[in-house]
């Protein structure tokens, strides 16, 4: 492909009706490659991809770009465009694409009876198909398995044009992206690097604006005091000469060679005095061009402890049914220190086998803590009650959680049906009230952003009970748990991180 470029030259955004900006002054420059971008929700990411491919259109500013673009949603109900001119075309292209993300013939006759996974992979080989000069993602990676996503990285590696990527999955971002862009309310970052290394250069460049702001602000205290020492010595000598009754003393003091050097000695005084005040200026106008972004404070402490029993689950070797399969699987075991991670292909019977497990624990409820893969509106719902029951500073401890988790309180109290994501961090708020003894969450960074999955992350980690998490984040995994139970076809196996 062609050399591709897209420009963002100071563009801004507010949607109708809004009194907000969606996205203030924004200036990018990018090439060919994929750019990675993060930030946490409502920050504006899905707006700029948007505005990026025509789908909006900027308030000020302007957008210039090398060629056609496409946006893929998040979503997958509809078929997307040009799937029949897709399907029916046999050049070599098509065929590669294919074939890197193992698509069926007959995807386009049944789109209604695939899986999440099956239509992301559909949708984003038409896509890379059509060629475009801008490509923007928008979470290409939820509901796909381990094996999804790699067909997905590669069929992405393939593509040639400038690519957006909008996405939680920070594996994959730092695999893909050599950019990133790093979003905050006050503004965009660019990097010329992945993920990962951007979040560390940003730390870095922080972290040394705020020393230099320190050094300044020392640097302007101590010539704000000089200054003022010096204009309440000129004051007072300006004082003693103007009584004009000076002993010889005091003319020696003062360093007066006579009284007519009296008005000379008054106006150095002035002028050391000014150039002080002056000094104490600059001083304070550098210490105020350092600016840095403020750090709220985030993160939530899992209070959870260890069981003083032996195992909280303990269960023979057997078989369970998972539709029309048996899973065969060891003696299985969570003792209170217990960090376990369930994976397996999408369908392969983790779910299923979470059921199993759930029937036979040796865990009270109250000392539980379980958050399914899928909240229903219902399940949403009930949730939300449970919390207005609660007393005003229960409710206060929860949604101080809530929002240390990157939500809006106030916006999820006076919702009708609190998101899947929001769902998830209710549930969690809840169960902390409770001091578990485990913590078993099923895709626990779905619907979650960045930040929210480094801060639930973070709280895992320093988390004294128990774990079982199921997920297809890779970094997740490798940061919260250090045991792998493995479902590949119809067996179970369990091995310990080296």
């Amino acid at each position: 492909m062609y050399q591709t470029f897209l420009r963002f030259n100071d563009v801004s955004y507010t949607y109708p009706g809004s009194i907000n900006h969606a996205v203030t002054a924004v200036s990018l420059n990018l090439d060919s490659g994929w750019t990675a971008f993060a930030g946490a929700n409502g920050c504006g990411k899905t707006t700029v991809l948007k505005l990026a491919t025509g789908l909006l259109t900027p308030d000020t500013g302007s957008i210039v770009s090398s060629g056609t673009t496409v946006y893929c949603a998040q979503r997958t109900d509809a078929p997307p465009d040009n799937l029949n001119e897709f399907l029916f075309d046999w050049s070599k292209d098509s065929i590669r694409l294919r074939n890197t993300l193992q698509l069926g013939d007959d995807w386009a006759d049944r789109w209604n009876t695939l899986s999440h996974g099956e239509r992301k992979r559909l949708q984003i080989a038409v896509a890379i198909w059509t060629a475009p000069a801008v490509l923007a993602l928008d979470e290409p990676f939820n509901h796909l398995d381990i094996h999804g996503r790699s067909l997905l990285i590669e069929s992405m590696r393939e593509y040639g044009g400038c690519g957006l990527l909008v996405s939680h999955d920070r594996q994959a971002m730092d695999e893909l992206c050599s950019s990133c862009v790093l979003f905050f309310p006050e503004g965009v970052k660019m990097y010329r690097t992945g993920y990962t290394s951007a979040r560390r250069a940003d730390s870095e460049r922080r972290e040394l604006l705020v020393r230099h702001r320190k050094e300044a602000e020392a640097s302007y205290i101590r010539l704000k005091h000089e200054a003022r020492k010096k204009m309440i010595r000129a004051r007072t000598i300006q004082a003693h000469i103007a009584g004009h009754n000076f002993t010889f003393k005091e003319i020696c003091k003062y360093n007066y060679d006579g009284a007519s050097q009296y008005h000379s000695v008054v106006q150095k005084a002035g002028q050391r005095s000014r150039e002080a005040s002056a000094r104490a200026d600059r001083a304070k106008k550098h210490m105020e061009s350092i600016t840095y972004r403020k750090i709220h404070r985030t993160g939530v402490e899992l209070a959870g402890v260890r069981s003083t029993r032996n195992f909280l689950l303990d269960i023979p070797s057997g078989e369970t049914r998972v539709g029309d399969r048996t899973i065969t699987f060891p003696n299985l075991s969570i003792r209170p220190e217990s960090r376990i991670a369930l994976i397996g292909r999408n369908g392969s019977g983790k779910t299923t086998l979470l059921k199993h497990i759930r029937s036979k624990l040796n865990c009270p409820e109250e000392k539980l803590i379980w958050i399914p893969q899928e909240i229903s509106a219902e399940e949403s719902i009930q949730c939300l009650s449970e919390a207005k029951k609660l007393s005003g500073e229960e409710l206060g401890q929860v949604m101080t959680i809530i929002r240390r988790l990157g939500s809006d309180p106030e916006r999820i109290l006076t919702s009708a049906v609190p998101s899947p994501g929001e769902s998830r961090k209710l549930l969690l708020a809840l169960g902390l009230a409770g001091t578990p003894w485990l913590v078993v969450m099923d895709e626990p960074t779905n619907h979650m952003d960045l930040p929210s999955v480094e801060c639930l992350e973070r709280a895992l980690i320093d988390y004294k009970g128990a774990l079982l998490l199921v997920s297809h984040d890779r970094y997740f995994l490798n940061a919260t748990t250090s045991t792998r139970w493995e479902i590949r076809g119809e067996e179970l196996s369990i091995a310990k991180d080296p």
